[in-house]
């Protein structure tokens, strides 16, 4: 086994300490939610079922995702070929975090009230907010300037330069041109 360095150890260990701490979450939020509703309140309905296997199937992708992103990789020799990913660096994993989160809070406060899975509803919503704002509004953007033609103003200098020149030739073939 090789030598890891102290940053390695310090994410592996926190790593760690993350995932397990997810899993008391996770667990420890199903069971008040199938003891008390399920159990204890008789006014367990369908809908009660079908919220709580949603949420126990966001959890399980979520937690897999989180998982397999967090874990170090060894390679045959037991020497460290990832440390597993940065928890502060964003991206999928604080997506993942996130919904982790949003399930395990709606399963223990929707344990005592319907309107907890109201919150679920965050997770849809800010999903089309980022398709639209990094996606979707991009692309009609660069589609609305494309279709501008020489209406459109480039953002930079150079670019601006050279859609001058091109008018200034285009006006030139314009005046210069046989027309029949």
């Amino acid at each position: 086994m090789g030598a890891i360095s102290k940053a390695d150890k310090r994410r592996i260990a926190a790593n760690s300490t993350f995932l397990s701490r997810l899993r008391l979450g996770i667990a420890a939020s199903n069971v008040i939610y199938l003891v008390v509703r399920l159990g204890l309140k008789s006014d367990a309905r369908t809908l009660h079922y079908v919220a709580w296997a949603g949420s126990a199937f966001l959890l399980y992708v979520s937690h897999g995702l989180l998982k397999h992103a967090l874990e170090p990789a060894f390679d045959a020799g037991g020497n460290l070929i990832f440390a597993g990913t940065d928890l502060s660096t964003g991206g999928v994993t604080s997506y993942a975090q996130d919904v982790a989160y949003l399930c395990i809070f709606s399963l223990a406060v929707g344990a005592f009230t319907d309107w907890a899975w109201l919150v679920m509803a965050c997770i849809p919503v800010y999903a089309g907010y980022v398709g639209y704002t990094s996606v979707i509004g991009p692309y009609l953007a660069s589609r609305n300037r494309a279709g501008a033609g020489a209406e459109a103003l480039p953002d930079d200098e150079a670019a601006r330069k050279r859609q001058a020149k091109k008018e200034r030739q285009r006006a030139r073939m314009e005046k210069f041109s046989v027309r029949r």
